[in-house]
């Protein structure tokens, strides 16, 4: 079977990320290191999860004036260790042209409509999530980037607007706590859902408790 999960490594040290990817690195196919995590352990942290022969998704969401995220984009490249870098595809298509001007290997992500959004009025969006998905979808598609993030939920509409996107995907959840996310779905519905550029992204259903047991499980749930 193809790994299609990337663990969101939401951990304040290195050394747990480290610890928790060393026991389950043969079940995915990459991590996700988001801002907190990079704040604590850098360039230089990211190194022991390449040792680990793994791709490294790196979420910073950037959303700048174009020259500035066309200027960090080209010095994460500079690392030589991220596989995924994020970008938000409402910074507009200027801002995303130039980031893919710079990005080389890297392959850009452009986050759609967080999956702890369920309604974008609260902050002056009058489009509907569904319209203005495909809105931020066909930029990520007019600016050639690799892929999107989205919610599970969304995956037949974006491709019916792209078969070639990759959609990661963050919401998947194991059961009926959805914590701080609102647009979910399980790893069972997913992968019914889901083709092979399709990323199942999972956090805390994976690293709160026992790793080895929990991805066991989310994983067995399909068969």
């Amino acid at each position: 079977m193809k790994k299609n999960i990337f663990v969101a490594l939401d951990f304040n040290s290195l050394d747990k990320a480290v610890d928790t990817v060393s026991m389950i690195k043969d079940e995915i196919a990459g991590v996700k290191i988001g801002t907190e995590l990079y704040a604590i352990c850098g360039n230089n942290g990211l190194t022991k999860f390449k040792e680990l022969g793994l791709e490294i998704f790196l979420d910073l969401k950037l959303h700048d004036i174009p020259n500035q995220v066309k200027k960090t984009v080209a010095a994460v490249k500079s690392f030589d260790k991220v596989k995924y870098l994020t970008v938000h595809t409402s910074g507009n298509y200027e801002m995303l042209k130039a980031a893919q001007e710079s990005a080389g290997s890297i392959e850009l992500l452009g986050v759609t409509v967080l999956t702890s959004q369920s309604n974008l009025e609260g902050v002056g969006v009058k489009n509907s999530v569904e319209n203005q998905i495909k809105l931020l979808v066909n930029l990520a598609i007019k600016s050639n980037i690799s892929g999107v993030i989205a919610s599970a939920q969304d995956i037949s509409l974006i491709r019916s607007l792209s078969k070639e996107l990759k959609i990661f995907c963050p919401g998947i959840r194991s059961g009926e706590d959805k914590q701080d996310q609102k647009r979910v779905m399980s790893y069972a519905d997913f992968s019914k859902k889901a083709d092979d550029k399709c990323f199942a992204v999972i956090g805390r259903p994976i690293i709160e408790g026992d790793p080895v047991q929990n991805i066991k499980k989310i994983i067995q749930s399909i068969k």
